[in-house]
């Protein structure tokens, strides 16, 4: 399912088109706001433009069937970025992700998002659902975990190489 961006038909105020079917405008504006982040982090975790577009699709299905249920928690932010990160590591086919392999899954993402992705603090907490102490805490833990010269690749850029393992603390 895809975000189409469609006008707003006259007697469907309120809603909008997302694929084939209507979906309230506000779901339709937090898919807008999110989605492209959400298609860079799925493509960068699993490897593949094609399996990434296919596991954002997935989480905006599931997102939108859940949608009154997850406006009412505590977070929607923090509920789709949950939902997302399940339907990337269900992604059928290998993961060259070895981030969430070596490190809890908030050290990975935040790692993923603000190093490889180039992303600020801010913007990688307003992306996971959380605040950008968080997202700091969760950054200073995981370079505690990585090994140094991971650490070191990974803050010379987006193109760091790959994460090999755990550095024994």
């Amino acid at each position: 399912m895809s975000l189409d961006p469609a006008p707003v038909r006259s007697g469907t105020v309120g809603v909008a088109v997302v694929g084939r079917s209507r979906a309230p405008l506000d779901f339709a504006a937090f898919c807008l706001l999110h989605r492209a982040r959400w298609a860079q982090y799925a493509r960068l975790r699993v490897g593949d433009p094609v399996r990434g577009e296919r596991a954002v699709q997935s989480a905006v299905a599931e997102l939108a069937t859940n949608w009154a249920d997850i406006l009412r928690g505590p977070n929607p932010t923090a509920g789709a970025w949950r939902i997302l990160g399940r339907a990337v590591a269900g992604s059928p086919g290998p993961a060259p992700d070895s981030l969430h392999e070596a490190l809890p899954s908030p050290q990975a993402d935040a790692v993923m998002l603000h190093y490889r992705l180039g992303m600020t603090l801010t913007a990688t907490a307003d992306l996971m659902g959380t605040d950008p102490p968080e997202v700091a805490a969760q950054l200073v833990l995981a370079e505690r975990s990585l090994p140094t010269d991971v650490v070191k690749a990974l803050e010379r850029g987006p193109e760091a190489a790959p994460v090999s393992g755990h550095r024994d603390r």
